[in-house]
């Protein structure tokens, strides 16, 4: 989802949604952001239970090579 950015308002991005809808950013997840500049929003579903997935793999990856 890209947000546009309208301004800035003290330590509030106030930025504008696709739909138009008007949404408060706090200003620390974008300190560098300006009047125009796009935001963009990603959302990673289940992500963590692949992450989790990886660090066991590399874990085991570890175990096997002290064994051998």
């Amino acid at each position: 989802m890209r947000l546009i950015v309208d301004r800035i308002e003290e330590d509030m991005i106030v930025a504008e949604m696709p739909d138009l809808t008007i949404v408060n950013i706090p200003r620390a997840l974008a300190r560098d952001a300006g009047e125009g500049d796009v935001i963009r929003i990603s959302l990673y579903k289940n992500s963590n239970t692949r992450l989790k997935a990886e660090i066991k793999e590399l874990e085991d990856q570890l175990r096997r090579g002290r064994k051998a």
